[in-house]
């Protein structure tokens, strides 16, 4: 019998030679197309240059809300001074509000529509829509409400910050100052939509006392129905007094200085570095 002729043995371990990119053979294709790589990165440099100073300058207005807390005791209603600050210690009773019901209640229809109607907002938003020297719209299709809700959320941004327990309220506007005005629209809007639930809780439940009251004929349990009675009255009346109900402004809303957006820097920085690469 004849032998098979044995076949080599590779090394497996041995290393495995790999293309590698050679700079200087780079650098040399780089120097040869440099006209054309300086042309394309200047071009993309004008272009950026040029579409950026095209972007409207957009300003942001912010303020800083903190709820009211139970725990402050009287602390924040004594500056009320008067009346609220006297039921408020003689009573107990504060105003809590929560940072989840804020975010509810600045995110609902009602109230930017309430802000949009009541301040004639419409024009404002869709101005190129709005023929403001015959006071009546260009387009065949005026704008609704619920585009202008839709407009408003997009513009409006609310950052609860639960560690510390305060909300950061935004609005961003070409126009600095209407930027400003209109997030006061929605501080004080917050204020009294909130205000108006409680006024409409404690009417309707010294309704119900009343009417127990008026079915009652034991002396301790009218004793107590007259307690419940003033505590409701106290709560309206703190509803009624307080500038901001349940919770106070730490950081008012200002008109701002300096154009949020856009970055026109790094726009022109992005699309160089982009073009180069390219």
């Amino acid at each position: 019998m004849q032998e098979e002729p044995k076949t080599p043995k590779t090394d497996e371990s041995a290393p495995v030679e790999e293309d590698e990119i050679n700079l200087l053979d780079l650098l040399i294709v780089l120097l040869k197309h440099k006209k054309m790589i300086v042309s394309v990165v200047f071009l993309a440099g004008v272009l950026a240059v040029s579409y950026s100073f095209m972007l409207t300058s957009i300003y942001r207005s912010e303020c800083t809300l903190a709820p009211t807390s139970q725990e402050k005791g009287v602390g924040g209603l004594a500056a009320l001074g008067g009346l609220g600050a006297m039921v408020a210690s003689e009573s107990g009773l504060t105003v809590a509000g929560s940072l989840e019901q804020f975010s509810v209640v600045l995110k609902s229809r009602e109230l930017t529509n309430t802000i949009v109607r009541q301040h004639n907002l419409m024009p404002v938003l869709f101005e190129k829509s709005w023929d403001r020297k015959n006071k009546r719209w260009k387009v065949k299709k005026p704008p609704t409400l619920q585009d202008a809700y839709k407009s408003m959320q997009e513009i409006l941004n609310s950052m609860p910050d639960k560690k510390q327990n305060i909300m950061t309220l935004t609005f961003e506007l070409k126009d600095p100052r209407l930027a400003q005005t209109i997030l006061n629209y929605y501080v004080e809007g917050l204020s009294e939509y909130l205000r108006r639930q409680t006024l409409d809780d404690t009417v309707a439940q010294q309704a119900q006392l009343y009417e127990q009251l008026a079915k009652t004929s034991d002396p301790l349990l009218k004793n107590k129905l007259y307690e419940l009675i003033a505590r409701q009255i106290e709560k309206e009346t703190l509803a009624r007094v307080q500038k901001y109900y349940s919770f106070s402004v730490l950081d008012p809303p200002f008109v701002p200085e300096k154009k949020f957006k856009p970055k026109r820097a790094v726009i022109c920085i992005m699309s160089v570095v982009v073009a180069f690469f390219v």
